[in-house]
């Protein structure tokens, strides 16, 4: 599966109810997608869970949009 898709997923696990087609490269986590400090923390759990990688705080604290997510995942996997 594709790292975009495994995000997608993660981000409806902890946003149920999401419309999806706001899920898209340069949505902004917190501003489009509303996802609060707690769904984060949630979201990051959930990526780590779909992806096999940890995500350390000061990575997370960097991440703004959907293609943020994708890159560090990305580069983990080189």
């Amino acid at each position: 599966m594709e790292i975009f898709e495994k995000i997608k997923e993660a981000i409806i696990k902890v946003q149920p109810g999401i419309d999806e087609t706001k899920i898209v490269s340069n949505a902004r986590l917190q501003e489009d997608l509303e996802i609060d400090s707690l769904g984060m923390v949630e979201l990051a759990l959930a990526m780590e869970e779909a992806t096999g990688f940890y995500l350390p705080d000061e990575e997370l604290e960097q991440i703004v949009t959907v293609s943020d997510v994708v890159t560090l995942i990305e580069s983990k996997s080189k």
